[in-house]
């Protein structure tokens, strides 16, 4: 009787490959990868999806507007939170 277990795994063909091209490069297998990520889950009990934040479009075209404004020096700078604030309840009248 062997001392491991088969689990069957359905993923993604090219994140399969693109995970086994990086295992490769470290020198280690797929199966090390996968066993270390159960180890972890297994002890902390709990799973972390991380997604690369990037903005919208919409969000984008803003960002890169702000961007232009602050280069050309045209933004508001306050001395602490109370002259901010005020500057915003004024703006907002």
């Amino acid at each position: 009787m062997s001392k491991y277990s088969v689990i069957n795994l359905k993923t993604d063909p090219e994140l399969k490959r693109l995970a086994a091209k990086a295992a490769d490069k470290l020198g280690i297998s797929l199966s090390a990868v996968l066993n270390n990520e159960l180890r972890r889950f297994a002890a902390e009990q709990s799973v972390t999806f991380e997604i690369a934040e990037a903005p919208n479009a919409n969000t984008a075209k803003l960002l890169a507007n702000s961007k232009k404004q602050i280069e050309k020096g045209n933004y508001h700078n306050f001395d602490n939170n109370a002259e901010a604030l005020d500057f915003l309840s004024n703006a907002l009248k």
